[in-house]
């Protein structure tokens, strides 16, 4: 197989896989004050300790979940107050663990401001400015885009909210690892072990500053009482391991996903939805004129090649990717995207023998549905 949907999730690093086969002869429970308790805390600190080292944040800072989903419903349940009538500013086009925590949160009363976003999936930060109200006590923009890869400036954004005094959230698990470990200086942001090599099942919410925050879940003091329940100590381990990988690495070249469009520009009807800068190093998502993005994802299967249609979140809906749709895209257009996000380790050889397959895969199902209408014709 040829995994090209690393956007989805990668495979595991050999350094992460051993850091938790080392920790599973930890099995006392974190909390406990007994010795095999004390030395699991041991290790969930030291795991917490080399991921805000990573990120260069405090320990303190690093809040475990169980993923990007729980981080990102963390920061907006947790800080909004539909009672007050407060209000958020979310970007349309963001992973839906952010867009629809905003849409139940609309649901619930809070105002939703739908912040606005230009043809290529960039949120301009005085367009943030302006959606800022009396009312608002937080914005979530994304750092990088699951789908289309466009990588905003969350700096500058980060800089329009304390200049208004809000509370700024940003979901980096895309960007997280690929364009560097040092995360930006937003007051919340949301991480995640398996789009860097490591286990599935664990992430972290990033608490920057002192944001008074409401747990999702109650029955413990875990985690500063922000998310009770018992540790999972082999997982952090993990965790923990993949993030100093990805710090000792740098930031991803973009060398391989142009090798990948150059194969693949010359196939008739293809259309380039990611931009060539500002983008994640490894996302490239295209369009195939007058196929589903779901029929060549099939048919790619076949021949041993893993790309998407986007989130796998959203795998098996039947709808357009609402991102695309919030770039403006006509739901033809949305439904015929594909996705290719390479790996770290992605060699040019697959990259080459890709390309190939999916040209002749795409000859192959234009010439199939073409057949009906020269029948027709005849």
């Amino acid at each position: 197989m040829i995994y090209l949907d690393h956007n989805a999730t990668s495979p595991i690093l050999a350094a992460a896989s051993e850091a938790m086969q080392a920790a599973f002869a930890v099995f006392g429970n974190a909390s406990s004050a007994y010795e095999c308790g004390r030395t699991a805390r041991a290790a969930l600190e030291q795991a917490r300790r080399d991921i805000a080292a990573a990120a260069e944040v405090a320990p303190r800072d690093i809040l475990f979940t169980s993923g990007g989903t729980e981080s990102n419903n963390t920061a907006l349940f947790g800080l909004v107050d539909v009672v007050a009538g407060q209000e958020i500013a979310v970007a349309p086009h963001d992973h839906s663990s952010v867009v629809e925590s905003a849409v139940e949160l609309g649901r619930r009363g809070a105002l939703v401001r739908w912040l606005d976003v230009d043809s290529g999936g960039r949120v301009d930060p005085e367009s943030v400015r302006a959606a800022i109200g009396p009312a608002t006590v937080l914005v979530s923009v994304g750092w990088a885009n699951n789908e289309i890869g466009t990588v905003q400036d969350v700096e500058a954004i980060a800089a329009v909210c304390r200049e208004c005094g809000v509370v700024f959230h940003t979901d980096a698990v895309q960007a997280f690892g690929k364009i560097g470990t040092r995360l930006p200086d937003a007051d919340l942001l949301s991480i995640t072990a398996h789009k860097l090599g490591g286990p599935k099942g664990i992430g972290a919410l990033v608490r920057r500053r002192a944001v008074a925050l409401r747990p999702l879940l109650f029955g413990g003091s875990q985690e500063r009482g922000l998310r009770p329940g018992t540790e999972n100590v082999v997982a952090a381990c993990g965790f923990a391991a993949a993030v100093v990988a990805a710090g000792e690495r740098g930031e991803w070249s973009n060398d391989v996903r142009e090798r990948l469009w150059r194969g693949l520009a010359a196939i008739d009807g293809i259309e380039r939805y990611s931009s060539p800068s500002d983008c994640l190093p490894n996302t490239l998502l295209v369009g195939f004129r007058g196929l589903r993005g779901e029929s060549v994802v099939a048919a790619l299967d076949l021949e041993g090649i893993a790309v998407s249609v986007g989130s796998a979140c959203s795998a098996g809906s039947g709808e357009p990717s609402h991102v695309l749709r919030a770039l403006g895209y006509d739901d033809e257009r949305a439904r015929g995207a594909v996705r290719f996000s390479t790996g770290r380790d992605t060699g040019s050889a697959e990259i080459d023998d890709a390309a190939g397959t999916v040209a002749e895969v795409v000859e192959r199902m234009r010439a199939v549905a073409q057949r009906p209408a020269t029948a027709a014709m005849r």
